[in-house]
């Protein structure tokens, strides 16, 4: 991969970030998308040369991808409102893969999640072809119809990988589950079903960077999805780092169906494609989100 162009969407973000310094130091040109000016000297110091635009602009993204072999797409969008959702998760998704598909693009590698699936109140261990999410929450159903709007470009020639992160965690302005999360459980803001004991799955950053990288250099992965989890905490464990009361009380019902799921996430096609191990690391990613020695 060393010496070959690869395009980095959302890359003032928190993946994106830690996705454009892992490609650098693997000595690829690096090239990568951000939406706000002042982002740009963090990435260039970095390695990155920047191009300044929106995923969801037609001139931004032809320029972006033009000469680029890879694409690694992590640019979305959580807003609760479906057409915002659908803009950037579904329609920007798949122009980004027309372009890609047009320029000659060797890989392009998207970057999805774990709340595509149907995970309300779901049991059991969960593997790439479980159900994907056709509605309720905006972020999950529109992920979801992001997947296959990229397939209908997968199925004309565009070589893809699809990985489906759990909680990210990590350490970052933007990180959700690092820092925007916490903020609303610190308010005691945050519902639980069951008193926190439903299951979500977790991984570290460094993880999903480490599958990034893989998933550009494995052949076995074109054409393929693939859990990216590390483990799974129950909620009260999560939370306990945060809160400094009882938080309220909700249903299934009342909150996104990743807060109710009870299950499991497979890791079994990761491990024997991308050849990526689980590492249980909950306490040490926990101990670097909140400082704690």
């Amino acid at each position: 991969m060393r010496g070959k162009v690869a395009l980095v969407t959302g890359a003032n973000g928190f993946v994106g970030h830690y996705i454009v310094k892992r490609l650098c130091e693997e000595g690829m040109r690096v090239r990568a998308l951000v939406r706000r000016p002042e982002a740009r000297a963090e990435l260039e110091a970095i390695g990155a040369e920047t191009t300044l635009g929106e995923v969801t602009e037609k001139g931004a993204r032809e320029e972006a991808v033009r000469g680029a072999q890879f694409v690694v797409h992590c640019a979305a969008s959580a807003s609760s409102e479906l057409d915002e959702a659908r803009r950037v998760n579904v329609d920007a998704t798949a122009a980004l893969a027309e372009a890609a598909l047009a320029a000659g693009c060797e890989r392009f590698v998207h970057i999805s999640t774990i709340a595509a699936y149907q995970l309300r109140n779901r049991e059991g261990v969960l593997d790439e072809a479980a159900p994907m999410e056709a509605q309720g929450d905006a972020y999950a159903v529109s992920k979801a119809e992001g997947e296959q709007a990229l397939s209908a470009v997968a199925a004309r020639g565009l070589p893809t990988v699809v990985l489906r992160p759990a909680a990210i965690l990590g350490v970052h302005p933007t990180s959700f589950w690092g820092s925007v999360l916490p903020r609303t459980i610190a308010a005691g803001q945050l519902p639980l079903v069951d008193g926190g004991e439903a299951i979500m799955g977790y991984l570290h950053i460094s993880t999903l960077v480490e599958a990034v990288v893989r998933s550009l250099r494995a052949g076995e992965a074109v054409g393929q999805a693939f859990n990216i989890v590390d483990g799974h905490f129950r909620w009260r464990e999560y939370t306990a780092f945060f809160s400094t009361g009882a938080l309220p009380a909700a249903t299934a019902d009342q909150v996104p169906a990743f807060m109710s799921f009870r299950g499991s996430f497979s890791t079994e096609k990761a491990r024997r494609a991308l050849g990526l191990a689980p590492r249980d690391n909950f306490a040490s990613s926990m101990a670097e989100i909140t400082g704690a020695p």
